[in-house]
């Protein structure tokens, strides 16, 4: 392994020198071609600095409106000395004679960014390889989430994504009016539920939902059901790419337990405990036509949304393309140490709901991230939810396309109210007939209140709930 290593160590870092002197020459020889590869081509991303200067050099001048050739140019570097280490000024001379033709910029340039994409990869897998080997710095899993970051935040300096012309533009928009006139309006995937379909026009990509709720609301069990339906869409047309469910709370199997009581219609109860021996049948018929999903399940916990996206990733990878990716549930993804330490918890959240965002962009895919609420509800007597209920709300509500809170009404009503001090048997009564009406007139009502549609009206969509399977169904 010793002898890898130095071979390893003894190879010249990549580079196209040719191609760099070729390019300068071009953009001196025409100022005008500058603007085909301004656009993703950066002065660092030259293997020699002399030749960053003399781009970067060329760029001031042409953004100014100036001439950028061999003249204005050696005027500007005569004084500083930079061109020293190459000859001085007649290197400027030189590089036009490197010149092949105008035509060919754009490939030179890509040729030049390739290979500084190379060696940047080069430097992160020898950061890896020195720390891994660094006794008592830090542990593995760190080790890992910082080269992760570091993988990441060179894909996206990486990206060479071309602009949309306004041309371009519009014919999107109007495609996806044509769809939306065929689909009632729907042109994203579909969640499963036609009213909630109807809301948000299904999940589109390059979004984020937020669904947030209290404990024992079920969203988890409804963002569940709509990773099931997407995933009953990716089965169907494989294009779409599969699904990716982050689950930090839940393992595998309680998910899986989960999703086969809600679609065999078998007591959730049942099957914890192990009494479904009547009921095998309609077990094995639901497995059969849920098994070949295609949904990743991740149930490790302590995740860092690095981590995540390194993951959904690996999903992509292994669909060819993802259409939903599911985090359950955000306020348990482990923050970044440096920002919990220098900024507090409400920017490190806000650092993983731009990630989330980020994500969505980076896979094409749509993000369903769920959320806590604050103890906050349990204090009003209305125990609807509010904006204000969402933990470190600011940038939540900033960066989600959606946000919507599931709310069971009965959740609260399930204890009988008690008689206080004091208070008279009339009074009491009167109390507990309230109660029993309202208990009710909540019984199996579940309601997703959307409170920011992007593009849209905020609604309430209502949902019946079924406790025995965990389920949620359209509400008729």
């Amino acid at each position: 392994m010793g002898e890898g290593l130095l071979g390893l160590s003894q190879r010249l870092p990549p580079a196209n020198v040719p191609a760099e002197q070729a390019l300068l020459g071009a953009l001196m020889a025409n100022n005008k071609a500058f603007d085909r590869v301004a656009g993703f081509l950066l002065p660092e991303h030259f293997a020699d600095p002399i030749h960053g200067r003399v781009y970067d050099a060329i760029a001031r001048r042409v953004g100014a409106g100036k001439v950028a050739d061999a003249i204005t140019l050696r005027r500007d570097f005569e004084a500083t000395g930079l061109l020293d280490d190459a000859g001085g000024t007649a290197y400027l001379a030189q590089l036009l004679t490197a010149m092949v033709g105008i035509i060919n910029v754009t490939d030179y340039a890509r040729a030049i960014r390739d290979a500084w994409h190379r060696r940047e990869m080069i430097e992160i897998g020898e950061q890896l390889v020195n720390n891994a080997f660094a006794p008592g710095l830090d542990d593995a899993a760190s080790i890992q989430t910082q080269i992760e970051a570091k993988l990441s935040a060179l894909v996206e300096r990486g990206s060479d994504r071309p602009m949309v012309t306004m041309d371009q533009a519009l014919d999107a928009a109007l495609a996806a009016a044509d769809r939306a006139k065929q689909s009632e309006g729907v042109t994203g995937l579909q969640t499963g539920f036609a009213k909630i379909d109807k809301a948000i026009g299904g999940m589109q990509r390059q979004a984020v939902t937020l669904l947030a709720g209290r404990p024992g609301m079920g969203k988890s069990a409804l963002g569940m059901q709509m990773a099931v339906a997407a995933a009953m869409q990716a089965r169907a047309d494989k294009a779409l790419g599969g699904v990716f469910v982050a689950s930090l709370e839940m393992s595998a199997e309680s998910l899986g337990q989960r999703i086969l009581s809600a679609y065999s219609a078998v007591d959730a109860l049942r099957l914890r405990d192990g009494r479904h021996g009547d009921w095998r049948y309609q077990l094995d018929l639901a497995r059969a036509e849920l098994a070949d999903l295609p949904i990743l399940i991740d149930d490790a916990g302590g995740l860092s949304i690095t981590q995540i996206r390194a993951r959904a990733r690996e999903a992509s990878r292994k669909f060819g393309g993802l259409s939903l990716v599911m985090i359950d549930h955000l306020h348990i993804v482990r923050p970044d140490p440096g920002i919990l330490k220098s900024a507090g918890m409400v920017m490190a959240l806000g650092d993983i709901s731009a990630q989330a965002k980020e994500l969505a962009k980076h896979l094409n895919c749509h993000v369903l991230a769920l959320a806590q609420l604050s103890r906050e509800v349990e204090k009003r007597e209305d125990k609807r939810p509010q904006m204000a209920d969402l933990r470190g709300s600011g940038n939540l509500e900033q960066d989600a396309d959606n946000i919507a809170f599931v709310f069971r009404p009965s959740y609260y009503l399930e204890k009988d109210p008690q008689k206080n001090p004091g208070e008279g048997d009339a009074q009491y009564q009167a109390r507990c007939r309230a109660h029993d009406e309202a208990k009710a007139n909540a019984e199996g009502r579940g309601e997703v209140i959307f409170e920011k549609i992007r593009g849209g009206r905020n609604q309430t969509v209502l949902l019946r709930f079924k406790p025995e399977t965990v389920m949620f169904e359209d509400w008729s």
